[in-house]
């Protein structure tokens, strides 16, 4: 799916080539897997799910992403990188035509289980291919490849929000974005060979034990909880507790994406002026974003909640891998950091807005919103100036 032959140096400084191209497609591929948030309220309107069913649309990608940290190793070892990511595109676009045409709620809910699995390898491989080729640089490329997602995700919003608005179906928009970030992954990437890695031992979750790789593999969990479960729950937050139109919701929720995409590009500035305090400063705002969403008295005062929110919650996922695998990759081969990786964004995935969810049917949604607040500030406070070495 993605690939370049990789040299024996890391590139002199980043730069967009044609790996960094295909992995910023197939992380666009992502979103259309990840974007059932957008749909949540016409969802539950529709099949008339509670909010903990509502919310396992969105966990099912936690649940793959738990999977893939436990045998992908085995499986990319097995297939190599190519084939890897070929099949999770594969299954991504697979889940999402089943979830767009599916006529009940088990049936959408079985696509985007299918997307999610998919999805979940894409997020296990994509990370430590990046890292190879990109090396010491790889802070840079994280943001950079991560960015696209962020547009992605506001294409979603404006054009689903756009349609909801004029009265149509999501499904039919919804199921041709898909399809144009498909043909498009495959257009780039389908030439390009991609590189396999070296491996130095048989993978083990045993290191997960010891602190040097359990402290900054729970900074990537309390990241992803905080910043996923907002993502996911943004539209409907707007729209139940807001009060704004499905369509209005959708296409306010976009200042999410928008803030994410701006802050990613300019990472290596956050990281300029804040330095080893960017992560830290991150959750921070990220807190803030979610208190203006709770407290705010009017619809405005929230919709600049769930910007801030963006803003904030961008640097958080790949400045904390970074952090993770600056911390472990003398020691951990970068197929064995992608599987903890990926089991670190899927317990954060599979139990952060299903949990939101839970909390949403017993005090109601907009109080609900105060989970993410909660894992930002346990993020703030646990950070330090500079990760101790093992």
């Amino acid at each position: 799916m993605t690939g370049v032959v990789l040299t024996d140096e890391a590139p002199a400084r980043f730069r967009w080539d044609r790996l960094t191209w295909s992995s910023a497609l197939g992380y666009c591929l992502l979103v259309c897997g990840l974007s059932v948030g957008v749909v949540l309220g016409e969802l539950r309107d529709e099949f008339a799910i509670s909010g903990v069913v509502a919310a396992l649309h969105g966990s099912t990608f936690g649940i793959g992403l738990l999977v893939a940290g436990i045998v992908g190793v085995r499986l990319v070892d097995r297939l190599g990188r190519r084939r890897s990511l070929m099949s999770s595109a594969a299954m991504l676009t697979a889940g999402i035509v089943l979830f767009c045409l599916g006529p009940a709620w088990p049936i959408t809910l079985a696509g985007t289980a299918l997307s999610g699995l998919g999805g979940a390898f894409l997020v296990m491989v994509m990370p430590s291919l990046t890292s190879d080729h990109h090396g010491e640089h790889r802070a840079e490329a994280f943001a950079a490849v991560n960015g696209a997602p962020g547009m992605a995700g506001l294409t979603f919003s404006l054009v689903i929000g756009g349609a909801l608005a004029a009265g149509w179906s999501w499904r039919g928009p919804y199921l041709a974005l898909t399809l144009v970030a498909t043909a498009a992954l495959t257009v780039v990437a389908l030439p390009v060979r991609v590189p396999d890695a070296a491996r130095n031992d048989r993978f083990s979750l045993r290191p997960l034990t010891e602190g040097w790789v359990l402290v900054p593999w729970l900074h990537i969990v309390t990241a992803v909880i905080a910043e996923f479960s907002l993502g996911i729950w943004a539209v409907t937050y707007l729209a139940e507790v807001g009060g704004a139109s499905a369509g209005a919701a959708a296409i306010l929720a976009s200042g999410f994406g928008i803030g994410m995409f701006t802050i990613r590009l300019a990472i290596p500035h956050v990281l300029r002026v804040f330095g080893q305090a960017a992560v830290a400063v991150s959750f921070l705002v990220f807190a803030l974003g979610t208190l203006l969403m709770c407290f705010g008295p009017v619809l405005w005062v929230k919709v600049l909640g769930v910007a801030l929110g963006g803003l904030a919650g961008g640097p958080l996922y790949p400045l904390t891998v970074d952090r993770f695998y600056a911390r472990t990759q003398h020691r951990l081969d970068s197929v064995a950091l992608g599987a903890y990786c990926s089991l670190a964004s899927g317990v954060a995935v599979t139990f952060g807005p299903l949990l939101m969810g839970v909390i949403a049917d017993v005090v109601s949604l907009r109080w609900a919103i105060l989970m993410s607040t909660f894992f930002a500030l346990i993020g703030a406070v646990t950070q330090r100036s500079r990760d101790p070495q093992p």
